[in-house]
């Protein structure tokens, strides 16, 4: 990563449909059901807390992490890197990997993860999209604070088990896309594996994030994340 970088209801037609069946002298059901169509759209910050909710007593972790890079500029180059990933409510992330600049461990941390983003960005929901009997929320973030990054957006579907997909641009134009897949880890539901595309500076880098066995609750020293 480079430093400064990673569904719609038709509703004339469905008031039309509803008027039209009162109006018929059709059952006081179908009226009620109609009118649950128009319930109020869930906030952005609902939308991740039902993604997360599994994860409501989790007040921290710390995970081993291996990330696999492919970095291509003229020649391709391939290479791996150890290291750890730490999280402390409320917002708290970072990640340690050998040889790591604090520029880089900056960006991670203000990428976040779907436990922070509610923390670190003003969040709204974009766009929804309904299809086969899905729905995805397009959710829209600008940070709370002053940093690398320009705004993000992040698809989260119903299904709490798909897998996210998220896109963040940064002030310099640098654009990161972003899949995290998320899996049981004990009784929570945390990132499995997550792979990362950019383009920057006529550089393009694929790296992919594979988590180890988690550990949880455990106490991690502040000074973990004045480094990120």
């Amino acid at each position: 990563m480079a430093p400064r970088l990673v569904r719609r209801v038709a509703v004339p037609a469905l008031l039309l449909l509803t008027l039209t069946a009162v109006a018929s002298g059709e059952p006081a059901r179908a009226a009620v059901d109609a009118a649950a169509t128009f319930a109020p759209r869930p906030t952005a910050a609902q939308i991740l807390a039902r993604f997360t909710a599994r994860d409501a007593l989790l007040d921290s972790y710390t995970v081993p992490v291996h990330v696999d890079v492919h970095l291509h500029k003229l020649f391709t180059f391939h290479f791996g890197l150890n290291g750890t990933a730490y999280y402390k409510r409320p917002d708290r992330v970072a990640l340690d990997l050998r040889s790591m600049p604090a520029a880089y461990r900056h960006v991670f941390a203000e990428i976040g993860s779907p436990l922070t983003w509610a923390g670190t960005y003003d969040l709204r929901v974009r766009d929804v999209v309904t299809d086969d009997n899905r729905t995805t929320y397009r959710i829209e973030g600008t940070p709370r604070h002053a940093g690398e990054i320009d705004h993000m957006t992040v698809d989260v579907d119903t299904d709490a088990y798909d897998v996210l997909r998220g896109h963040w641009t940064f002030k310099d134009g640098t654009a990161i896309a972003m899949t995290i897949e998320e899996s049981a880890a004990g009784p929570y539901q945390l990132p499995k594996r997550a792979e990362a595309d950019l383009d920057a500076g006529g550089y393009r880098v694929h790296a992919v994030l594979d988590y180890g066995a988690y550990s949880f609750n455990a106490v991690v020293a502040d000074s973990v994340f004045t480094g990120a």
